[in-house]
């Protein structure tokens, strides 16, 4: 019996045999809604949460000189910037008051960092252009508090150490995780400048750990091991395992328990199947169907009406994931589809080979 005509037989006895196709089809159906609607959402969340946890907030290392002991050069932002976990590294100079210079000290202060490395790393330009030596860019939200309508002006700095006046030559949008920088003003470091806190952005926040290591040992031997202050991503990163590990295996539990009890169903939907239609079976056996073709026979039963479940089952749960506000990733709910399929068949397996297995004479000779 060829393999063409196998599948037209069982096409047309799926058709015939409406009741068990459909509790089939709705099995299969039911399978991937829970699966999908369930296990889909939990796998959603762990994915949301890797993708706040790999956020530029929650990568961000920083490195802070408590004593001003000058630790913070260029060269060694330079160094930290190189790195193979760095995605970014900057230094910041804690902030200084500044105020519009027509106005005077009596206007609004506002806070104005100075940057000691590349002012692309902390900032997108909106209007305008870079700064060089004596000038800065301002944010969008200080531009009123500092009494300009447009990103054009001047702005004296109260910090002596620092040139009075600097113009200000455009307007930024701080960049994550830098978006304290959002409320006021920054400029280019002098030259030779060190900062008080380098920023790093890590490229991964499960690296946490290795980048720590390296960019301590950029320091070399510190005579005051207590001059500098860490906060990093370590936590982060090991809350992020512990809570993926968790929404892991609880998903997996969802799913093993679904699947399981959609296969017992099916194989005993297809057991009853072969029962009833015991003597069909038999007829065929006698009149030269190998076993072979009696087991690949209700296989195609089985699948042609899990197929159809399966679609309506995706898209069912895919609608129900999506109105909770978690919809899992597509290739996620074809991977349901595909293993409960997988499911089915499997389950169908050991009634359809029972029945292949079953001495046609005695079969026919049952009343």
């Amino acid at each position: 019996m060829t393999h063409l005509a196998l599948l037209r037989e069982a096409l047309a006895t799926t058709w015939a045999n409406k009741v068990p196709s459909a509790l089939v089809c709705l099995i299969v159906a039911a399978m991937c809604i829970m699966t999908i609607s369930t296990v889909g959402r939990t796998a959603a969340a762990e994915a949301q949460v890797a993708e706040r946890i790999n956020s530029a907030g929650a990568r961000e290392l920083v490195l802070s000189d408590k004593r001003g002991a000058d630790l913070i050069g260029s060269s060694l932002i330079s160094m930290a910037s190189r790195l193979s976990v760095t995605d970014r590294a900057v230094g910041i100079k804690s902030p200084v008051d500044v105020h519009n210079t027509v106005i005077g000290a009596g206007g609004d202060p506002i806070p104005a960092w100075p940057i000691v490395g590349d002012i692309e790393t902390v900032a997108v330009l909106d209007s305008g252009r870079l700064p060089g030596p004596g000038e800065a860019l301002i944010s969008g939200t200080a531009l009123k508090k500092l009494g300009l309508q447009q990103p054009i002006g001047s702005a004296s700095l109260a910090d002596s150490t620092v040139p009075i006046d600097y113009t200000i030559v455009g307007s930024f949008t701080a960049r994550e995780p830098f978006t304290d920088l959002a409320h006021g003003l920054i400029f280019g470091a002098p030259s030779g400048s060190s900062a008080t806190h380098l920023h790093i952005v890590l490229k991964d926040a499960a690296q946490a750990a290795s980048a720590q290591r390296a960019v301590i040992g950029l320091f070399g031997e510190l005579p005051d091991p207590e001059s500098i202050s860490v906060r990093s991503p370590l936590q982060l990163a090991q809350l992020h395992d512990e809570i993926v590990g968790d929404l892991g295996s609880f998903g997996r539990t969802l799913l093993y328990g679904a699947l399981g009890i959609g296969a017992l169903l099916v194989g005993i939907v297809v057991f009853a199947d072969i029962l009833v239609r015991r003597k069909d079976l038999g007829r065929r056996r006698a009149l030269g169907a190998t076993r072979a073709n009696i087991i690949l026979l209700m296989l195609l039963r089985t699948l042609i009406p899990a197929i159809i479940g399966g679609v309506l089952g995706m898209g069912v749960g895919m609608g129900l994931a999506a109105r909770a506000g978690s919809l899992p990733p597509l290739d996620f709910c074809l991977g349901i589809v595909v293993l409960a399929l997988v499911v089915a068949g499997a389950s169908a397996l050991v009634p359809a080979t029972y029945a292949a297995h079953s001495d046609p004479v005695k079969v026919l000779r049952t009343p």
